[in-house]
């Protein structure tokens, strides 16, 4: 995937990191930040979070609409790293690992644009909790999906307290408790994948699709992701709505150059600003 230009499209690339933990290229409004350390299997350790924190950091600044999560090597990533140390961590030490690893999270799921991660063989832990926060989770056939904590001795609250949300207390009891390894097909089926790719084609498919995202009205897309977030914590009956109220501004604002009625109260919930 170099610089995620879609075929028969010229964009500029421009790259940085190269070599670095986190390997960064903004083409346009896409950016791309690729998890390249495969010789630890892309997990995350200090470096590795605080680089993926600048990347997205980045392509936020830069106003892009689409962010791609990705990674070199065999395996997108093998969960989480702890810190390297003489003594038995402290309190103090873990809840600062543990908010470098939330710090990264929100910024995926804060992120004003689009969130696309593409995710092919071992995507264990903290790696698919990271992968599955992004809006579209593209999936190679042959990428395996697996929380393997419970089975190692670790109790993995953080990532229940999203997933809960996501697939439903039965499912995720089923992964975690067994910690056992799903094919994307079962993801998808579960509600961690959207898509299942052929292994060789999903970087000219992620490409293609980033292009196409990209051309999208940001204020479209802010408007459906964001609402779809709040719905999923209100009643139905309220989800509706604010569904209503939405629809109407924009067909308001689409059909007058007038600045927009007010906004939803949803509206403030990415990106942090309308």
């Amino acid at each position: 995937m170099v610089g995620m230009n879609r075929p028969g499209v010229d964009r500029p690339v421009d790259r940085i990191g190269s070599g670095q933990p986190v390997d960064i290229q903004q083409a346009g409004p896409v950016t791309t930040c690729t998890l390249n350390r495969p010789e630890t299997g892309n997990k995350l350790d200090a470096t590795m979070l605080d680089a993926l924190a600048g990347g997205i950091t980045r392509a936020r600044d830069a106003d892009a609409r689409v962010l791609v999560l990705r990674a070199a090597g065999p395996d997108f990533c093998l969960g989480r790293q702890g810190p390297q140390l003489d003594a038995p961590p402290t309190p103090a030490v873990l809840n600062a690992e543990f908010a470098r690893v939330q710090g990264v999270n929100e910024l995926v799921e804060d992120f004003p644009g689009i969130t696309v991660s593409a995710v092919h063989g071992r995507v264990f832990g903290a790696g698919a909790s990271l992968a599955g926060r992004c809006d579209l989770v593209l999936a190679a056939a042959s990428a395996r999906l697996a929380f393997p904590e419970v089975p190692n001795g670790i109790a993995p609250t953080v990532v229940a307290s999203y997933f809960v949300h996501r697939i439903g207390r039965t499912a995720l009891l089923d992964l975690l408790l067994t910690g056992r390894e799903v094919d994307a097909s079962e993801a998808q089926r579960l509600g961690l994948v959207s898509r299942v790719v052929d292994d060789v084609g999903v970087d000219q498919t992620v490409a293609i699709l980033a292009g196409d995202l990209a051309r999208y009205d940001p204020d479209v897309v802010r408007a459906i992701t964001s609402f779809i977030d709040v719905a999923a914590t209100v009643s139905p009956r309220t989800a509706v709505r604010l569904g209503v109220a939405e629809l109407v501004n924009q067909m308001v604002d689409k059909s007058s150059s007038q600045e927009r009625p007010a906004a939803s109260p949803f509206e403030q919930t990415r990106g942090g600003h309308p």
